[in-house]
């Protein structure tokens, strides 16, 4: 029997009418929102999914893959479909082509699971898109991120222009066959998700440190925006790696804000603060001592500028970093 809250795969419908009909079968879940791929849009506090909106324009013709791309820490992408795949959790999913779009319809897909989670880098990834007549080409690098364009079997760009694509979700749905060229369950690798987990966490990590001291913590020398490089930056007290490849202390309390050159002479661990008393003490080994300028060797034992805004949680940190 079919009801009228029913969302059929094949059909095309209005999101008021996906919404409409979405309320009446799910009336004590919150409603959907078509504006960003995931709805939820963000999910810093929940890996809930509640469906999937994908265009044609960013994801290709390939309706059962989705290629990501600008995840970050509020849309917490990565997580949240490896958490449905581990789980074999189902959401909605809908997609929508150019002409779709014009006409401002959505093409229900039916509920769906995520199949394998790959990264564009693997040869699971060529073999997959190869064995359908796509061909997926690394464009250029900038830095550590790669752009990449999809061309069709007709030698085509699928992309309006080459993205960066930061891994590719493989879906299970009701009109597709199971693909068959890679395997159920398929994660991506460490490297990806330190990547992608890493440069989500940092711009809020630098954020938080920056507002709580605003200015060196050794010597007071404040940020001026005028710089084309940061001459003051955020960085980590416990550098240690979770086994995802990611810092597993990305806190605020983990951090300091020093000078950029003070900040190297700290990660290389010449120059440290005690945690006790806020002493700066410069330690290099004989042979570093001499290359070390006499400015900074005149630092040890002078107590940093900013040691009174520094909680005794990061002091805690710094007695442990010894």
């Amino acid at each position: 029997m079919r009801f009228n809250y029913d969302l059929l795969p094949g059909e095309r419908l209005t999101f008021d009418e996906i919404a409409r009909r979405y309320a009446l079968q799910y009336p004590d879940d919150k409603e959907l929102t078509a504006r960003a791929l995931l709805s939820p849009s963000t999910g810093l506090r929940t890996l809930k999914i509640r469906a999937v909106f994908a265009q044609e324009e960013s994801n290709s013709p390939l309706e059962d893959l989705l290629f990501i791309s600008h995840d970050n820490e509020r849309k917490n992408y990565l997580r949240r479909f490896e958490h449905y795949l581990k789980q074999n959790l189902s959401f909605l999913y809908f997609r929508r082509s150019e002409n779709e779009k014009r006409e401002n319809l959505w093409k229900v897909m039916g509920s769906s699971q995520v199949f394998a989670m790959i990264d564009p880098q693997s040869a699971t990834a060529q073999n997959l898109l190869n064995s359908r007549g796509y061909k997926l080409v690394q464009m250029h690098q900038d830095d550590d991120d790669a752009y990449w364009q999809l061309f069709s079997p007709q030698a085509e760009p699928c992309f309006p222009q080459s993205q960066r694509i930061q891994f590719i979700v493989v879906l299970s749905t009701p009109q597709h066959k199971v693909p068959v060229a890679v395997m159920p369950g398929t994660e991506v690798g460490r490297r990806v998700k330190a990547r992608v987990l890493q440069r989500a966490s940092q711009a809020e990590f630098s954020a938080g440190v920056k507002a709580r001291y605003g200015a060196c913590v050794m010597t007071g020398t404040e940020l001026t925006e005028r710089h084309g490089c940061p001459w003051v930056e955020a960085c980590h007290i416990d550098t240690q790696e979770g086994d995802d490849g990611v810092l597993a202390d990305n806190s605020v309390d983990n951090g300091l804000f020093l000078r950029s050159d003070l900040q190297r002479l700290f990660l290389n661990r010449l120059i440290s603060i005690n945690g006790e008393s806020g002493e700066i003490q410069v330690h290099p080994g004989e042979e570093a001592r001499q290359h070390i300028a006499p400015w900074y060797q005149e630092l040890d034992g002078r107590i940093c500028s900013l040691w009174a805004a520094v909680p005794p949680a990061t002091r805690q940190r710094l007695r442990a970093r010894r």
